[in-house]
């Protein structure tokens, strides 16, 4: 299972959010990002969390400096509008584009993006939340709905050959409360289809032992960014019980 550092970016800085509502400024994401990578983070995804709601890009100079000198896989997504935005990505040193409004509002240019760089440089994202007894989605950070559930969602993105899947808990972003286990089902059953990411409440190690069946890997940003967990013991765990 890998441990992935979520760092949500606006122009230059690093920011999260409680429940995709209100944000809060952390600091300067190249700091966070070398700090990561120094203590062994598996993987750093790089979101420009706000950039459908307010038609922004990722800042590809903020890429390039956070890729510079660095081995490890990076993701990057956010705003991303058609294919020409997908590639400028990949130019500027990320491993896989992260993808989520295009995917509701375009799925043509979707479709493009995935024959030019392979479904597994490609990963979509899900903003999930519980309403009643179902589990209905969301994008433009959660903004607008999907008019699916969650399991409509992950055919959807199946059908359109995304190669991994990015799950996150709205209702659960920001408050270190827990990763969500009532959706081990859903995981179970689409485990085969997809490396499979969760975030969204990341709270403590023991976490990683309970969704080890089900997940290729963790999404945590608030833990880290707030030093409640420290990444160099997070995967000291992990490779302990996995």
């Amino acid at each position: 299972m890998r441990i992935i550092s979520r760092l949500d970016i606006k122009i230059k800085t690093l920011i999260k959010s409680v429940m995709y509502d209100g944000v809060q400024k952390i600091g300067n994401p190249i700091d966070y990002a070398n700090d990561y990578v120094e203590n062994s983070i598996d993987e750093l995804m790089l979101i420009n969390n706000t950039g459908t709601l307010y038609n922004t890009k990722l800042d590809l100079n903020l890429l390039k400096e956070i890729r510079k000198n660095k081995a490890l896989p990076i993701s990057a997504g956010g705003g991303i509008k058609n294919y020409d935005d997908a590639i400028n990505l990949i130019d500027s040193g990320c491993d896989k584009v992260v993808i989520n409004s295009l995917i509701h509002t375009n799925p043509n240019e979707v479709l493009k993006i995935v024959d030019s760089l392979g479904s597994s440089s490609v990963t979509g994202a899900i903003q999930f939340e519980k309403r009643k007894d179902n589990y209905v989605t969301f994008y433009e950070m959660a903004r607008e709905s999907t008019g699916l559930n969650l399991i409509e969602t992950i055919k959807k993105y199946k059908d359109l050959g995304i190669g991994e899947l990015l799950l996150t808990d709205i209702n659960r972003d920001g408050l270190q409360t827990g990763l969500n286990t009532e959706i081990y089902d859903i995981l179970s059953d689409f485990k085969k289809d997809f490396p499979i990411i969760l975030g969204g409440g990341f709270s403590n190690y023991d976490e990683i032992e309970n969704f080890k069946e089900y997940l290729s890997g963790i999404s945590i940003s608030s833990a880290f960014h707030l030093k409640k967990l420290k990444v160099s013991e997070t995967i000291k765990y992990r490779d302990k019980v996995i």
